[in-house]
C-alpha cells in the first residue's frame, strides 16, 4: 500500500497546477489511433510519470508509470490506452480507438531527480480544426547532432505583436518558441533546452535549433502576427544525403525532361502539319496549273486533227502529238509507194517460141 499512497500524493501535487493560460506544447489531430508523444529530453533520473486530462475544473488521472511498481491505468481508460514503448525516456501514450470524448488537454508530468517536475501539455483537436499546409520550402541539410538556423523576414508592413515558431508533422504541430512584442519568450518542452530565438529585430526573427535529432527532420514554419496582417513562411530540415530529397530532385528533373519532351513533340507535330499543309497547297496549285496546260494542249491537238482532215493530209491514224503525226505520215507514204508497186511483175514474159 505504501507505493499506492506515494502515487496518490504525487498525483495530488500535480493536480494542483493551474491550467488557465497554459502554454500548449503540441497540437494533435483526432484520428482513430492517436499517439501523444512524451519523451523526456534530459538525463536526470525519472522517478515517476503521470498522465492526466483536464476535465473542466480539474485534472483527472489516466495512468501512472513507475520504474519499480509498473504501470497503473484508471478503469475509465483500461483497454483503451497502452504504452507502446515505455522505455526510460519514452512515455508516449497511445489510444486503441479514440472518440470525440478524447478531445481536450492532456498532461504528461515526469518527476525527476534532481531536476524536479518536467511537464508537457498536448491538445487533441477535431480534424476540421486541424489545418496544416504540406508545402515544403527552403530545405536545409544537416546531420543528426548538428545545428540549424532559420530567419523569418516579416512582410506584413506593420509592427509585429507576436512570432511563433512551429514544427509540422503529418497529424501533429509542435510549438518551438513564442515571443511577443513585450520581449517575453516561451519554449516548447521538447525544445527549451536546445533552442535559441531572437525576436528583438522589428524586421525579422531568427531561431537556432541545436543538437538535431531524427524527429527534427520535418517541416517548420514561422507565423508573424501584426495588428492587421499575418505572415507565414515555411522551412524544411532534411538529412544530408536523404534519399527522399534525392528522389524529389530526380522526380523534378524527370518532370522537367518530360515537359520538354512533350513541348518538342508538340513543336515537331505542329511543324510537320504546317509543312504538310504547305505541300498540299503547292501540290494543288501545281495540279491546277498542269491541268490547265493539258487542257490547252488537248485543245490545240483537236484543232490540228480537224485541220489535217480538212486538207486530206491525215486519216484515222492521227494523234495529238505533232512529231508522232509526222512519223506516221512518213510511214503511210511508204505504204502507199508499196501499194502502187505491188501489181508490177518481175517475171519475164514468155515468148511465143518458148512454148515449143
Amino acid at each position: 500500500m505504501d507505493h499506492a499512497v506515494l502515487l496518490v500524493v504525487v498525483v495530488l501535487q500535480l493536480c494542483g497546477t493551474n491550467v488557465e493560460g497554459k502554454f500548449v506544447d503540441s497540437t494533435v489531430k483526432l484520428t482513430e489511433k492517436v499517439k501523444l508523444e512524451c519523451i523526456y529530453p534530459n538525463k536526470a533520473v525519472i522517478i515517476q510519470t503521470s498522465w492526466m486530462k483536464w476535465n473542466v475544473t480539474h485534472k483527472e488521472n489516466i495512468a501512472v508509470l513507475h520504474p519499480i511498481y509498473g504501470v497503473h491505468i484508471e478503469d475509465k481508460y483500461n483497454g483503451r490506452i497502452y504504452f507502446e514503448n515505455a522505455s526510460r525516456e519514452d512515455k508516449s501514450l497511445s489510444f486503441i480507438k479514440s472518440t470525440l470524448e478524447d478531445v481536450g488537454l492532456y498532461f504528461c508530468s515526469i518527476v525527476t531527480y534532481p531536476d524536479g517536475i518536467w511537464e508537457k501539455v498536448i491538445e487533441i483537436i477535431q480534424p476540421d480544426a486541424f489545418e496544416v499546409s504540406e508545402k515544403q520550402n527552403n530545405p536545409v541539410f544537416t546531420k543528426p547532432g548538428g545545428n540549424v538556423t532559420f530567419t523569418c523576414p516579416y512582410k506584413i508592413g506593420d509592427s509585429v505583436q507576436q512570432v511563433m515558431w512551429e514544427r509540422i508533422k503529418a497529424d501533429q504541430v509542435d510549438t518551438i518558441a513564442l515571443c511577443n512584442s513585450s520581449g517575453k519568450q516561451s519554449f516548447g518542452s521538447d525544445f527549451e533546452a536546445r533552442t535559441l530565438v531572437d525576436c528583438s529585430d522589428q524586421a525579422n526573427s531568427m531561431i537556432v535549433i541545436q543538437n538535431i535529432t531524427a524527429s527534427d527532420f520535418a517541416t517548420y514554419r514561422c507565423i508573424a502576427t501584426g495588428r492587421n496582417k499575418t505572415y507565414v513562411k515555411s522551412f524544411t530540415i532534411a538529412a544530408t544525403g536523404d534519399p527522399k530529397w534525392f528522389i524529389i530532385y530526380i522526380a523534378g528533373g524527370i518532370s522537367a525532361a518530360v515537359l520538354l519532351l512533350v513541348f518538342l513533340l508538340i513543336f515537331c507535330i505542329t511543324t510537320a502539319y504546317r509543312k504538310k499543309k504547305k505541300r498540299k497547297r503547292i501540290t494543288e496549285a501545281l495540279s491546277k496549273a498542269l491541268y490547265s496546260t493539258q487542257t490547252q494542249v488537248r485543245s490545240a491537238g483537236v484543232y490540228s486533227y480537224f485541220l489535217a482532215n480538212s486538207y486530206g493530209r491525215s486519216n484515222f491514224h492521227g494523234t495529238w502529238n505533232t512529231e508522232r503525226r509526222g512519223e506516221e505520215s512518213s510511214f503511210r507514204q511508204t505504204e502507199e509507194i508499196y501499194v502502187n508497186c505491188k501489181n508490177v511483175s518481175h517475171k519475164p514474159k514468155k515468148r511465143p517460141l518458148d512454148s515449143f
